[in-house]
């Protein structure tokens, strides 16, 4: 099922590899990342971009391009100075607790997502816990605070965009500082300053439109005089997102249209009035992240194990890619209501899987309420069946 948590990962993965040769400073150098794979390994849908196997630190570029370079940014890797230590100490226990945990909703998951300080070995850093509405959890602290009055620790963004079409921006920000601006092409949005119980700094976070380009943000103190400013250094942008698809397009139910992308690995794209909206990302036998089995077999996820159906949601819309021997899908909420999608094999020859696409009207958040999703074959026969409580 759709894995946000791995895309918004991938995302500050990105970010950071950008950012790494211009801006030392703010750069995280040592992150630890934990990914509750409670719901995902086995439904791994992608709705963003899948990372590897392995959680890499912030520190270090993404390598899911060439060996010359970052696949999103274009980066060298050879101009990388700041190398991380392995294995990176994970700080995000209880023990290593600074002062309360700050916990404000993630406007573009609509779910909790936590702050607070930990001590480290190199000092007080941030650490955050975020939820997905699939389900899943990560937490990771950034890299250890230095003398500067204010920091950028990281956002919500992801690829495609949230559905809710707002992101959070959030860091540190010293005693002296009362208020934080974000400045963007459409003009200034206040945020907020949080100053937990017990923490050696306050934190700050700003919310805006996911369309919204922020180029900078500004900090004063409290006569409303300027302390600092940071201008933001934009993150890569994802191969997907600058591609030109392989062969047509497909024209699905409810005006979605998928395409089939090479960056280099064989992705779908979905799209609805040309926006991206999900993404099933390695289509190739045997792929880092997700897989497919082959002709008549099972999808196969990040573990090499067997799946039924890699299922995203965008608002009303339901759509995904199951197994070749599925002829119709159907989703069931808990009040018994049901929506039916048919399958239809893909264009483009990979084989493996048939795809599938549908609206409903029934829900604005299929995790949060729960629901079933069942696999049928050409003769009406049940296949399969996921059941999904509500998160």
């Amino acid at each position: 099922m759709t894995d946000e948590l791995e895309s918004f990962l991938r995302t500050e993965f990105g970010h950071a590899a950008e950012r790494a040769p211009k801006a030392p400073p703010r750069l995280p150098s040592e992150v630890i990342s934990r990914s509750n794979r409670r719901r995902t390994r086995r439904n791994a849908l992608v709705a963003g971009v899948c990372v590897t196997a392995i959680a890499l630190p912030i520190g270090l570029i993404s390598t899911r391009g060439t060996a010359g370079g970052d696949a999103a940014t274009g980066a060298d890797v050879s101009k990388i100075t700041s190398t991380p230590r392995f294995p990176v100490k994970d700080y995000t226990g209880d023990e290593f607790r600074i002062g309360d945990v700050l916990l404000v909703d993630n406007p573009s998951q609509r779910r909790p997502i936590s702050l607070w300080y930990a001590r480290t070995d190199d000092g007080a850093a941030l650490c955050k816990r975020v939820k997905s509405r699939t389900g899943s959890g990560s937490a990771e602290c950034g890299r250890p605070l230095r003398a500067e009055e204010a920091t950028e620790q990281g956002s919500t963004e992801t690829f495609p965009s949230p559905a809710t079409g707002l992101l959070m921006y959030f860091g540190t920000a010293r005693d002296g500082i009362a208020r934080v601006t974000a400045l963007t092409g459409g003009g200034e949005v206040t945020g907020t300053i949080h100053r937990p119980k017990g923490a050696p700094q306050g934190i700050w976070t700003v919310t805006v439109p996911s369309d919204t380009r922020v180029t900078a943000y500004e900090f004063a103190g409290r006569d409303g005089e300027t302390i600092t400013r940071i201008d933001r250094q934009q993150g890569g942008v994802p191969p997907e997102a600058r591609a030109e698809p392989v062969g047509a397009t497909v024209e699905m139910p409810g005006k979605l249209v998928v395409g089939l992308y090479e960056t280099p690995d064989k992705t779908l794209v979905w799209k609805l009035n040309g926006q991206a909206v999900g993404r099933v990302h390695s289509l190739t036998p045997g792929g880092a992240a997700i897989g497919r089995g082959g002709s008549d077999k099972p999808l196969i996820d990040m573990d090499g194990r067997p799946m039924n159906v890699q299922l995203g949601d965008h608002k009303e819309h339901w759509f995904g890619i199951t197994s070749t021997k599925t002829a119709r899908v159907e989703l069931v909420f808990p009040d018994g209501t049901t929506v039916k999608a048919r399958t239809r094999p893909d264009p483009w020859k990979v084989g493996g899987f048939r795809l599938f696409a549908g609206t409903q009207r029934h829900t604005d958040d299929l995790y949060r309420d729960g629901f079933r999703i069942i696999g049928y074959s050409r003769d009406g026969a049940e296949l399969w069946q996921e059941d999904h409580g509500k998160s």
